[in-house]
Order: structure tokens, then sequence, then C-alpha cells
């Protein structure tokens, strides 16, 4: 089943969604982020303390993943 059916802006938040993972998104106090990707393997990605706008939380998500992504898959 895919949970995000429009993966043009954010392929790679999608494609981790999509199989199995997730992103929360709340200030996290023990981590001092307040956004997190992970896997069944973990955490792939922290977010930073702040942001803007939820635009340049999930722009920086994107790119995270992303990386993660490329180094082990």
């Amino acid at each position: 089943m895919s949970y995000i059916k429009n993966a043009y802006k954010y392929p790679y938040i999608t494609d981790l969604i999509n199989n199995g993972g997730g992103l929360n998104i709340e200030y996290t106090y023990q981590l001092g982020v307040v956004a997190i990707a992970f896997d069944e393997g973990g955490t792939v990605w922290e977010g930073k303390k702040e942001y803007e706008s939820i635009e340049e939380l999930l722009d920086d998500a994107e790119a995270g993943i992303k990386k993660w992504m490329d180094e082990h898959w």
C-alpha cells in the first residue's frame, strides 16, 4: 500500500514512508530536535531544533534522507 501518492516534491520521504519507515515531526526534548526520520533499523536522519517553516523542515528531511539512502541502499 502506498501512503503518499504524489512523490514529485519529496521522493525520498515518500520512498521511506511507503517502505515502512516514518517521519516524526515534533520537538523531542531529550534529543533537542524537531523531526526524526526512521526505518526498521532505527534513525536515519535528525532535524535541527528550529525551522523557519514546515517547507524548510521537509526540504532538510528530504536532503538528509536522500544522503542516508545513497550511503545505505
